[in-house]
């Protein structure tokens, strides 16, 4: 491996590394995350055999053999603090050894292939005979994750490898690991009920308790944005947008926060579950049209989840501008979870008038007919939780229908 220059991101407080190794140091390096989709959850795995792939990966072979440079493989490298700066030890005349030793006897499980799975392919299948081939590497080196998916969010400005979900599942793959541990460490029986989903699980949604990992990540961006219009499609796409999602994640005080209310939810979501009671259809084509038909349908539904954490989020914490004290939060949380520890010890014995989803059914299908429909639902449900959030006794309503009308 050779060294050409080192450079230190102090808006991400990452290290970049650009190198070569011959193919020879590349596979053993990186093979193990290879075999893994790169050691990031949510990637791509190499391109299909479909025509069309195939001669993809047939033109990039030849020209690979015909002596093309490929652009460099971006490899990420989280790495423990102690050693961190070692990278600050590099000399522009060449005398790197200490840093080449320490990168190739970093633990395998700490490498991941951020960019280049395609090329890592290429370069494996055509391996024998051109060991001693020269691959060009960047290694983005980090000691938090937070700071390498920064990184990640970056070096994807202006490109849309992945469709919407996936790049969230890849650019965040750590936050739901992040979010089940905290669960299981608070609440261990609660997180035996929670199912987080894949893009590739390929799995729909059939009970309470199952989300899919992409609208885990939206709500963790809603939460900390406080804005229920999180258009994904165009974040991922813009570097505007992905700065500032980047400027309420890094708010590390706030995660705290979201794992009590994503507790809150959960337990709320699973409670519904359980409440068999169906909306009133007089005919099959009624029933069809009914977004919320029995309790199971309430969190299926990204508006009502989003509009229900957002609403939770600004309720607790304030506006993103607001400063409150520790105690005004807590006092804030805990009406809301006595108001919603209320509405799940009334489910038992509901029998459809206390949720009344009949009249909610009514209001989203109103929402529904104006256009814009996700971001209308969104506001609708934000808005109606406030309104429960902020009512002064709950206890005194037989019915919901009230927060349910438009």
């Amino acid at each position: 491996m050779d060294i050409y220059n080192v450079e230190y991101d102090e808006r991400s407080e990452c290290y970049l590394v650009l190198a070569t190794m011959t193919l020879r140091e590349y596979k053993e390096f990186v093979e193990d995350a290879f075999n893994n989709r790169g050691n990031i959850v949510g990637q791509r795995d190499v391109i299909g055999r479909s025509a069309v792939a195939s001669k993809i990966r047939t033109r990039m072979s030849n020209d690979f053999k015909n002596g093309a440079v490929f652009p460099q493989v971006v490899i990420g490298l989280l790495v423990e603090e102690s050693i961190f700066n070692i990278f600050k030890k590099f000399d522009r005349k060449g005398e790197n050894q200490e840093i080449i030793d320490f990168i190739l006897s970093i633990d395998k499980s700490c490498v991941s292939i951020i960019d280049g799975i395609q090329r890592t392919n290429i370069y494996f299948e055509n391996y024998e005979g051109r060991e001693d081939c020269r691959i060009r590497v960047e290694f983005y080196v980090t000691t938090e994750m937070i700071k390498l998916l920064y990184r990640m969010l970056v070096l994807n400005t202006g490109q849309v490898p992945w469709n919407a979900r996936r790049q969230l599942e890849v650019i965040f793959s750590h936050l739901s690991k992040s979010v089940m541990d905290s669960v299981k460490e608070k609440e261990p029986e609660l997180a035996e009920k929670i199912k987080i989903n894949s893009i590739d699980d390929k799995k729909r949604r059939r009970q309470s308790g199952i989300l899919n990992k992409s609208t885990l990540i939206e709500m963790y961006l809603s939460f900390n944005t406080r804005n229920v219009k999180v258009d994904l499609s165009n974040e991922i796409a813009e570097e505007f947008q992905r700065f500032d999602m980047l400027e309420s994640v890094e708010k590390k005080q706030n995660f705290d926060w979201f794992i009590k209310i994503f507790i809150l939810f959960a337990q709320f979501d699973i409670a519904l579950g359980d409440y068999k009671i169906e909306a009133n259809s007089s005919t099959e084509s009624e029933k069809e049209d009914q977004t919320i038909k029995s309790g199971k349908d309430f969190f299926t539904n990204i508006p009502v989840i989003i509009g229900f954490i957002v609403a939770c989020a600004e309720y607790t914490l304030g506006a993103v501008s607001a400063n409150r004290t520790e105690d005004t939060k807590e006092a804030k949380f805990n009406k809301i979870k006595t108001y919603i520890n209320y509405i799940i010890q009334k489910l038992p014995t509901d029998d459809g008038s206390f949720m009344d989803f009949d009249t909610l059914n009514l209001a989203i299908s109103s929402i529904s007919k104006r256009g814009n429909i996700g971001e209308n639902q969104r506001k609708f449900f934000k808005n109606l939780f406030i309104d429960i959030f902020q009512y002064e006794d709950l206890e005194e309503l037989t019915s919901l229908s009230s927060f349910w009308r438009e």
